[in-house]
């Protein structure tokens, strides 16, 4: 019996390490794709934003609008228990080519979109990540646990909402798409999408990208995590006390009454 997603990993501690590798394009650009925001800004307040792209697409077909992160790899550490006592690492497992977000939007469910849209929704990438296992329990669909896991985050999505399309304009149709970012998207460059599918066939495509970097408070402590590591942790320790003695404080003060 395979353990559940949430049970498998929980028994791995997961560092992540991006390669600086490109993302695949769509092929044959068809028509210039307007995204806006073009950069995303996370500072002290931010919770997510929602992109809007907008572009147009041959009369009839269905769009189909995907924001994909830098494809990267994943470290992994499996724990189990050894003798039934002791958690140890059981085993390692590194996952290659797995995007740091997969975002999908259509403008009808993806399964009314034939076969042609299968190589554009989330399922292929369970296809496309590479997975080298030394140990622990062979029998784990990694990449579908970790398909399940990243969907629990937020930063893999797919479904039929937030595409409209308006009147013909010369054998063309506009379309407005809204989707998402979520709240733990990280910094770097992110691409989008846009796919047109009629009659089981890509019929046009064409992408852009945007950005998303740190402002303010958070940017400060990014980097003073990693140019000035010593006094980083200095604070970090402060803090760490200060917080201990506040809240002692507020228990001692209830238990008194």
């Amino acid at each position: 019996m395979r353990p559940t997603v949430s049970v498998f990993f929980k028994r791995l501690a997961l560092t992540a390490l991006l390669a600086a590798v490109p993302c695949l394009a769509a092929a044959g650009p068809a028509n210039t794709l307007n995204v806006t925001p073009a950069s995303i800004v996370m500072d002290a307040q931010y919770s997510g934003v929602d992109l809007t792209v907008t572009g147009s697409v041959p009369t009839g077909a269905d769009v189909l609008v995907r924001v994909t992160g830098t494809p990267g790899e994943l470290h992994l550490r499996e724990k189990g228990k050894v003798f039934g006592l002791l958690w140890m690492n059981v085993g390692k497992v590194t996952l290659s080519n797995v995007p740091s977000v997969c975002l999908i939007a259509a403008s009808r469910p993806l399964a009314q979109l034939g076969p042609v849209a299968a190589s554009f929704r989330l399922d292929a990438l369970t296809k496309a990540i590479g997975v080298e296992q030394q140990g622990g329990d062979q029998s784990v669909d990694i990449p579908h646990e970790l398909l399940l896991l990243k969907s629990r985050e937020g930063l893999y999505r797919e479904g039929a909402e937030g595409i409209s399309l308006g009147p013909e304009q010369g054998g063309m149709q506009p379309f407005t798409a809204r989707v998402g970012m979520p709240s733990s998207l990280k910094p770097g460059t992110y691409q989008v999408e846009a796919i047109a599918l009629r009659d089981n066939a890509v019929v046009g495509s064409t992408s852009a990208t945007i950005t998303a970097a740190l402002a303010g408070f958070p940017k400060w402590l990014s980097e003073l995590a990693y140019q000035k590591s010593a006094l980083y942790g200095v604070m970090a320790t402060v803090i760490a006390i200060v917080s201990g003695l506040a809240i002692g404080l507020v228990f001692q003060s209830k238990g008194a009454h």
